[in-house]
């Protein structure tokens, strides 16, 4: 059974966050946990006693909420178990906590990109949460996007560095699940892959036999973001896998960051898999 975990403050983000999850994992028994988060910082106004107490009536509050909301869920005819459960902490440190306490599989979340100052904030804490995570897989989802069934799945990479069976464990058992093909395509702007990147490509193949591939050179339009945003616009794709590579601090500067680019702008849902080294 798989354990999913969605962050949910009740907004219209995590509601299609939350029905996306229903119809990606329709037919399947699956734990879903909903994650509330709050932030109790003590006031200098009020005594430590008073403190105390105005944060247990909200930690109450939220969790009859969300409790509210699972035992209206759980009446819904499915094999989805709702599970509830409500963190006094940074969204960021209450999600990692969970995915280890709760053995989560795959994250969840909404996020409605950068056309706003608000907007914007969404996004950083989308890539907080992307880039302190290295257990699971984490599924971002456009806030006005609608489930659409999986007929190809895009994963994106340049073969610069190896793969491992662990890494590409969740993408597997994804395309399998969906019945999908999937189109891995290569984005780098030279013409021929080098011998290092030709061995990483033969490992990847490896990995990924027994699945309906294809590899695919693209032709580059500009940067990484626009030449797989005008591939996934073409072939109407339907989600784009990515790895979230540990640059160095170095590197950072000289290479554009795909993953937090595509994270703010992608149409479609972007899975992004944890690197493991």
């Amino acid at each position: 059974m798989k354990n999913i975990l969605i962050p949910y403050d009740f907004s219209n983000t995590a509601i299609n966050a939350l029905n996306y999850t229903k119809k990606m994992f329709y037919g399947l028994e699956v734990n879903i946990f909903l994650l509330d988060v709050y932030i109790s910082n003590p006031s200098e106004m009020m005594s430590d006693e008073k403190n105390d107490t105005y944060f247990n009536e909200i930690d109450n509050e939220i969790e009859d909420e969300l409790k509210y909301l699972v035992n209206v869920l759980q009446k819904e005819k499915s094999n989805f178990n709702y599970k509830s459960v409500v963190k006094s902490n940074t969204l960021t440190k209450a999600i990692i906590s969970t995915i280890k306490e709760k053995n989560i599989d795959l994250v969840i979340t909404g996020t409605k990109g950068t056309k706003s100052l608000a907007e914007t904030f969404i996004g950083t804490n989308t890539m907080k949460i992307i880039n302190a995570n290295n257990r699971c897989p984490i599924l971002v989802v456009p806030t006005d996007y609608k489930f659409l069934n999986f007929n190809q799945i895009v994963f994106s990479t340049n073969y610069k560095r190896a793969f491992n069976t662990n890494e590409l464990g969740y993408l597997n058992w994804l395309t399998t699940f969906k019945k999908s093909k999937l189109e891995v395509v290569n984005l780098a702007e030279e013409s021929f892959l080098s011998t290092k990147q030709q061995t990483n490509k033969s490992s990847l193949k490896e990995i990924l036999n027994g699945l309906n591939v294809e590899y695919k050179k693209l032709d580059w339009a500009e940067s990484e973001t626009n030449t797989i945003e005008k591939h996934i616009e073409t072939t109407k794709s339907q989600l784009l896998v990515l790895i979230n590579h540990k640059y160095t601090f170095f590197n950072q500067f000289l290479e554009e960051n795909v993953v937090k680019k595509a994270a703010f702008h992608s149409k479609i849902p972007l899975l992004i898999l944890p690197e493991i080294s």
